[in-house]
């Protein structure tokens, strides 16, 4: 079965948020004295603010990049039925401007309340299998940093006739990207993986559910299959 990453779509038509916070510190100085690795984990609540632009909510929202997903409660009556995450609390702050709160959501209503998916469940990749390699690990704090290959992903090049960056989605490679074992899943469908600590990942379960519930600003990279 394929598995994937949840990603924003990039849909100008959708408001963006904007992570705020927050951050509990596991070192006093805030980054490894020897690789200048963050030594910050997130903590609840998911603090964001609404950026400049569209004044309509997603049933999926993107603050960072890629690292937190923010849905709906339509969108969380469809993930509720998958293992791997719990609902979590989001907390919107007023920056000064008209968007510490945004009028409509996509489907024309008030907005409901919003849910963090906070991620619950951790596996690691076959490592034999994927086309991931260690490109560096710490002595001193334990970090690693690996570099995945193979997978969907946006390449940009600049267009000097068009004087504008073009986003092109370069589609996975075949027989490439992350193999997680099936039975570390233990029957899990939204999950993180410990090499690439920062996406959130879904089986191709969760991406057919989303899809076919018609929910607005959600996205999908294919990373890799279980085996």
């Amino acid at each position: 079965m394929t598995i994937w990453r949840f990603s924003d779509p990039g849909d100008e038509a959708f408001a963006v948020a904007q992570r705020r916070g927050a951050w509990a510190t596991a070192d006093p100085a805030g980054t490894c004295s020897l690789c200048s690795a963050s030594r910050q984990t997130r903590v609840q609540p998911l603090v964001i603010a609404w950026g400049r632009g569209s004044l309509v909510v997603g049933d999926f929202a993107w603050p960072g990049f890629d690292s937190e997903v923010i849905v709906s409660d339509a969108a969380l009556d469809v993930l509720r039925q998958f293992v791997g995450f719990e609902p979590g609390p989001i907390q919107v702050v007023d920056e000064g401007s008209h968007r510490g709160s945004l009028p409509a959501t996509s489907h024309g209503g008030a907005v409901a309340e919003l849910f963090e998916v906070w991620v619950t469940k951790w596996v690691g990749i076959d490592r034999a299998l994927s086309t991931a390699a260690l490109e560096h690990a710490c002595q001193a704090c334990g970090s690693e940093r690996w570099v995945v290959d193979g997978v969907e992903h946006w390449e940009s090049a600049y267009d000097p006739d068009a004087r504008t960056l073009l986003r092109t989605k370069k589609p996975r490679v075949s027989g490439a990207g992350l193999f997680v074992p099936t039975a570390e899943l233990a029957g899990a469908d939204i999950f993180r993986v410990r090499e690439s600590p920062a996406w959130i990942f879904c089986t191709d379960r969760v991406r057919r559910a989303v899809l076919d519930a018609g929910l607005t600003n959600a996205g999908f990279m294919e990373m890799g299959e279980m085996r």
